[in-house]
């Protein structure tokens, strides 16, 4: 049998994985809601397919269910602020972001944005505390930049030589 591992020592290893930074959009009819995830990634080019977990307590968890709109804007290394104040709870997380709403979806999508991604709910997973969440992508929008990278809880930059 093996020992389970403690929470704290599970998240220490997983700090020294470093990922980009992304912002997970939806509108409802009380208005936009969104927050940061690093927890995101390709799954399949035929249908193209994304993945992002969101945890069970986050605002627009229940909101993303099959058939559902939602946005991701993959952030650039300028773009920590708005990492930072869509992590927080209790706080008006669209204050002073520009966006504009996808052409497709109508989702808000963050302005500066490495890249931009309408999608629509494919399929949901349950996930312990998290839902793994399948996104069908109906439209992207690409810029040129640096990404923004998180890692050992902090956001940063890639440093590394740009194509």
């Amino acid at each position: 049998m093996v020992n389970a591992i403690s929470s704290s020592a599970f998240r220490e290893s997983l700090a020294h994985f470093a990922s980009g930074v992304t912002i997970v959009t939806m509108c409802t009819p009380d208005g936009p809601v969104g927050f940061t995830a690093s927890a995101f990634t390709s799954v399949s080019l035929d249908p193209p397919l994304i993945l992002v977990c969101v945890g069970r307590q986050v605002s627009l968890h229940d909101r993303l269910q099959p058939d559902a709109h939602f946005g991701v804007s993959i952030l650039s290394q300028e773009q920590a602020w708005l990492a930072s104040q869509f992590s927080q709870r209790r706080l008006d997380r669209f204050r002073d972001v520009p966006r504009r709403e996808g052409p497709i979806a109508q989702v808000p999508l963050i302005e500066g944005a490495l890249a931009q991604l309408e999608c629509c709910c494919h399929e949901r997973y349950p996930a312990g505390d998290h839902t793994i969440v399948l996104g069908r992508v109906l439209h992207t929008s690409t810029t040129h930049g640096r990404p923004l990278v998180h890692f050992k809880r902090s956001f940063g930059g890639f440093h590394g030589e740009m194509p």
